[in-house]
């Protein structure tokens, strides 16, 4: 990856005495504990400058950007702050998983795009949370049914339903997007965290193959075996594995097992996956030991501000949010001088 300098000046450096630099004896002295005083401030201000920059710019990067899908990718992936990650995209703002909220959460200056996906009957993945139709579409009015599976739907019939007039009559009309009209709209200012809910590995695999996309978007998913098959097919495609996971025989492990911990880590290592995305059930400790195995820990979903400021404090590497400008309202907290 390119790195940019500052050229050195080339003009010869004035002594103190042409400065009119005052003598010495006459400065009073500085002790180091006020100079580290001092340099946290100037860091402070430095950071809290740059979150409010890219909140009010839309995430662009001031100076010379590197080409290249891979560099980046691992730009945003190594930034110094913690990511703000939109889920759903902006789905406080608009209704969850359509193009309009992909679209706010790119005003918002969302450093990845969360979304969901299914496979239609037809085999096309589309974008999508529930494994019914019913909560977010008007497929029960339209069909009468109950329950419908988006599996049992194809394409062409999935095209007629609402997904906008649920969440406000402002976005009546609104469709469920396939996953590839939804990664055309991310990639152009963003990155997508591509969340597997059903569907084989080859099909997700060939589309971002084809696309050329693979290199620059994140997979995750629930079921860790689906992120061993990406490994198989795409050596170098960037996984997250999301916990808590189920047991082997698909029951849910009590509260307190749940919690991320030295055993889910070992686990996770083992699918080639460099991301963890867990629920608020983590610890100092716990994100510490990730972040030492080269782990990011990335947090869902947390839309209190409280809970964004504590996971702030233990260091989490990205807060996934129903509510973008939030996680930013966070940062710039934690940056600032008044933070508690």
């Amino acid at each position: 990856m390119k790195r940019f300098f500052m050229r050195p000046s080339q003009t010869k450096r004035k002594s103190r005495a042409e400065r009119g630099a005052p003598n010495e004896k006459n400065v009073p002295r500085i002790s180091i504990r006020d100079k580290r005083v001092m340099k946290n401030k100037r860091k402070r201000r430095t950071f809290l400058t740059t979150t409010l920059l890219l909140l009010v710019g839309g995430g662009a990067v001031i100076g010379d950007s590197s080409p290249g899908v891979t560099e980046r990718l691992d730009e945003i992936m190594n930034r110094e702050r913690p990511l703000v990650i939109a889920h759903r995209g902006y789905s406080m703002a608009a209704p969850e998983n359509t193009l309009p909220a992909f679209e706010l959460a790119l005003l918002a200056a969302a450093d990845l795009v969360e979304l969901d996906y299914f496979h239609s009957a037809d085999g096309v993945p589309v974008v999508f949370h529930d494994d019914t139709l019913d909560r977010t579409t008007d497929a029960v009015g339209r069909w009468g049914d109950g329950k419908i599976p988006l599996r049992s739907r194809t394409l062409e019939e999935l095209r007629e339903l609402d997904a906008g007039s649920w969440f406000s009559e402002r976005f009546a009309g609104v469709g469920i997007p396939t996953l590839e009209e939804a990664l055309e709209l991310i990639q152009e200012k963003s990155v997508t965290l591509i969340e597997r809910k059903e569907g084989d590995a080859g099909t997700l695999i060939e589309l971002l193959r084809r696309r050329a996309m693979l290199d620059d978007v994140v997979i995750q998913a629930f079921d860790w075996d689906f992120l061993a098959d990406c490994r198989e097919l795409a050596a170098d495609v960037p996984l997250g594995a999301l916990g808590p996971p189920r047991r082997e025989d698909g029951s849910s492990y009590p509260y307190e097992e749940r919690f991320l911990n030295r055993a889910f880590l070992d686990r996770i290592e083992k699918t080639g996956a460099t991301v963890v995305g867990w629920n608020r059930q983590v610890t100092r400790e716990s994100v510490r030991e990730a972040q030492a195995r080269g782990l990011k820990v990335w947090v869902y979903t947390i839309n209190e501000l409280d809970t964004a400021l504590e996971l702030l404090e233990m260091s989490v590497d990205g807060i996934i949010s129903d509510n973008p400008p939030m996680v930013w309202q966070a940062l710039a907290l934690r940056a600032g001088e008044w933070n508690r």
